[in-house]
């Protein structure tokens, strides 16, 4: 476990895109959302979550500037509720959400119903948690009628409206207050977002899951509670070279915060936090950043890792 911990704070196989900056470098002045059925090859790709061929849906992002698809997803319907799946991003940026493969997703909701026993609730953003409740058949209470922490570009102004009512629909309207005190928990310090947890969790043992993207959807979700930034570096991949560089530049810039480094199309981002004290946010010390490390957590157990994703175990 040591072993795999050390490899996921360096490498991570991070997943965390940041969204910010698509409307300075590649601003789109509208879009089209589309939704149809799901091609038999993406049906076939996620077979082994069992789930029912008739409830999936593709899902496409096009702009009048690009000739295919922006971002294109797999989604379940369940009723009203679209349950993300799969995504994919044709450009630097996410568009709604961070790219999750298949083959990532399969895994991951495996491992989650492997560790996670029989009566426990497992708790993470909520699509994530509808993917736990529909495929993984787990308890996993977490949802939002409000879609917080969609990734949307800036220039999209009548986007958020739109997509919020969208990717909300079908989540029941009371869940809005217990998800905004799993927003606050995992921005406040162990011990204060720990103790939330359990609550939210009502007494029966909990996990949290979560993935590398969280921290610019708590961003999103709370605007001013989070620092976050990034910087690229031209790379074949993350290597111990271009960290000293990306550090170089931070202490240059007189940035003191954490910083996570992912892989990306040859170069190598850096995601970081301008100030200190954000390090110091429980999400933070559940996410690989330099400041982090999940050994010395004290209330919350690393029980699984699988490139962006974390989960743990809320210790009694």
């Amino acid at each position: 476990m040591k072993r795999l911990i050390g490899a996921g704070l360096v490498a991570g196989g991070l997943a965390l895109l940041g969204w910010a900056a698509y409307s300075t470098f590649r601003p789109v002045p509208h879009y089209a959302l589309t939704i149809a059925a799901a091609p038999a090859d993406a049906v076939k790709e996620i077979a082994p979550l069992g789930l029912s061929p008739e409830s999936l849906q593709r899902v496409e992002i096009a702009s009048p500037d690009e000739r295919r698809p922006i971002a294109s997803g797999l989604v379940a319907r369940e009723g009203e509720r679209l349950v993300p799946l799969v995504w994919r991003n044709e450009v630097t940026e996410p568009i709604l959400f961070a790219d999750v493969s298949a083959a990532d997703m399969t895994k991951v909701l495996a491992a989650i119903r492997e560790h996670a026993p029989e009566g426990a609730v497992v708790l993470a953003w909520w699509d994530l948690s509808r993917a736990i409740r529909l495929a993984a058949k787990k308890d996993a209470p977490m949802d939002d009628p409000q879609a917080r922490g969609l990734q949307i570009p800036q220039t999209w102004t009548d986007a958020r409206e739109t997509e919020s009512r969208r990717w909300g629909a079908g989540a029941p309207p009371q869940s809005a207050d217990s998800f905004g005190q799993f927003i606050d928990a995992l921005l406040g310090d162990e011990p204060q977002g720990a103790a939330a947890l359990a609550k939210l969790a009502g007494g029966k043992p909990a996990y949290v899951a979560v993935h590398i993207s969280d921290v610019w959807k708590a961003a999103a979700a709370r605007p001013g509670r989070l620092s976050v930034g990034y910087k690229d570096f031209p790379s074949s991949g993350v290597s111990h070279g271009v960290i000293k560089s990306a550090t170089q530049w931070m202490r240059d810039q007189k940035i003191d915060g954490g910083f996570a480094a992912e892989p990306i199309n040859g170069a190598t981002r850096l995601h970081y936090f301008q100030r200190k004290e954000d390090g110091d946010t429980l999400l933070a010390k559940l996410l690989p950043f330099s400041t982090s490390n999940p050994m010395q957590l004290e209330r919350l157990e690393l029980v699984y890792q699988h490139k962006g994703w974390w989960v743990y175990r809320l210790k009694d």
